[in-house]
């Protein structure tokens, strides 16, 4: 959900920030992507599985989806995420 941010620390490619944006809404190995997409996709798609594994499990992260209540656990990730967007948007 984090949209901004994966662009942000994509290759400056075209092919790079689209597989950077695509992250969040394929599935399948690395291999089977390299049948579907170009490779530069592919490695966009990669990063911004790589950079969701780093941010989802640092501290800050976690300690951030621990602020919201109760009720809003289930979405935390997303809200946090969004969140962090905001700021990026707002200090780029």
């Amino acid at each position: 959900m984090n949209s901004l941010a994966h662009f942000h620390l994509a290759q400056p490619t075209d092919g790079s920030r689209i597989g950077a944006l695509l992250g969040d809404f394929v599935r399948g190995t690395p291999e089977s992507l390299q049948t579907r997409f170009p490779p530069e996709v592919v490695d966009g798609i990669i990063l911004h599985r790589a950079i969701d594994r780093f941010t989802d499990s640092h501290e800050i992260f976690l300690k951030s989806k621990k602020i919201l209540s109760q009720p809003r656990q289930r979405f935390a990730g997303i809200i946090i995420d969004i969140y962090f967007d905001h700021f990026l948007a707002q200090f780029w």
